[in-house]
C-alpha cells in the first residue's frame, strides 16, 4: 500500500468553518439576531497580541450600498490554538457585534475599556472571570468561556479539525529548518517580536476621561490631562 497522504487544510477550509461556526453560535447564544459579517483572517500586525476584532461600523458591501457588512477578524497567528480559544475569540467579537446592532456602547477609551454592558452579556452566554474587579485599563475584557458554554459548543456541528494552521512566518520556519523544535521555534518568534517592540519609536497615551490622545518617545511618562486632571494611560498592544 502507498503512503496515506495527509489532508491539506487550506485557508478556505478555515474561513468556511468560521462562517459555519458563526451561524451555529448565532442560533445557540444570540437567538439568531446577528447579521452575517464579513469574516476575515488577517495578521494581527501592530496589534501584536490581539486575537481578533470587530469593526465598529459596516466596512464591506456592494457599490450601491444595498448590502453592508461589519467585519469580524480572527488573527492569523492564533488560529491553531486550542479549539475553544478560537471559539472564545469568535464569541467575544460576536458580543461586540450584538451590542453594535442594539445601539449599546460596550467599550470606551477608544475601544480599549470593556464596560459593564460587555460583562453582563458574556456572563449571560457562559463566560467566567478569574478576577472580581475590572482591569484598570481594559475593564471586563478578560472573560473566558466556562465549562457549561464549552459543553453547549461541543454539541454543535463545528469541525474542530480544520483549526490546525496559523500564520507562523519566515522566522518560525527558518528555525524549524535549522533543526529547532516547534516550541523553541515559537520562542524565537516571541523574542523577535519583543525586540521589535523595544525598538518602537513612539508610544500612544489616552486620557481615560475625555479620550484625548498624545504620543511620547519615552516608554514611561507621567502626564496629567489639563482638562480632566487625570493621568494619561498607555494604549496597550494586546486589546
Amino acid at each position: 500500500m502507498g503512503d496515506i497522504k495527509m489532508k491539506i487544510i487550506t485557508i478556505q477550509d478555515v474561513t468556511r468553518e468560521l462562517h459555519n461556526a458563526f451561524n451555529l453560535l448565532n442560533k445557540e447564544f444570540f437567538n439568531d439576531e446577528l447579521p452575517m459579517p464579513a469574516i476575515t483572517i488577517q495578521s494581527s500586525g501592530h496589534k501584536r497580541n490581539s486575537m481578533g476584532w470587530c469593526t465598529i461600523s459596516p466596512v464591506w458591501g456592494n457599490k450601491t450600498g444595498s448590502q453592508k457588512m461589519y467585519e469580524i477578524n480572527l488573527s492569523a497567528e492564533f488560529l491553531d490554538l486550542d479549539f475553544f480559544e478560537t471559539m472564545d475569540t469568535l464569541l467575544h467579537e460576536m458580543v461586540h457585534l450584538y451590542h453594535l446592532i442594539k445601539g449599546i456602547k460596550d467599550t470606551s477609551r477608544n475601544g480599549t475599556y470593556h464596560n459593564k454592558h460587555f460583562k453582563q452579556k458574556v456572563l449571560e452566554i457562559g463566560f467566567e472571570y478569574e478576577e472580581e474587579k475590572p482591569h484598570p485599563i481594559h475593564g471586563w475584557t478578560y472573560a473566558r468561556i466556562g465549562q457549561k458554554a464549552k459543553d453547549r459548543i461541543s454539541k454543535l456541528k463545528i469541525n474542530k479539525d480544520v483549526f490546525v494552521i496559523s500564520r507562523k512566518g519566515s522566522v518560525y520556519f527558518k528555525a524549524l529548518n535549522e533543526g529547532i523544535s516547534p516550541d523553541e521555534a515559537q520562542s524565537v518568534i516571541t523574542t523577535t517580536q519583543e525586540s521589535s517592540q523595544r525598538k518602537k519609536s513612539s508610544y500612544k497615551w489616552i486620557c481615560p476621561e475625555c479620550e484625548l490622545i498624545i504620543r511620547s518617545t519615552k516608554k514611561e511618562v507621567n502626564v496629567v490631562c489639563g482638562d480632566c486632571n487625570v493621568k494619561f494611560e498607555k494604549e496597550m498592544d494586546n486589546v
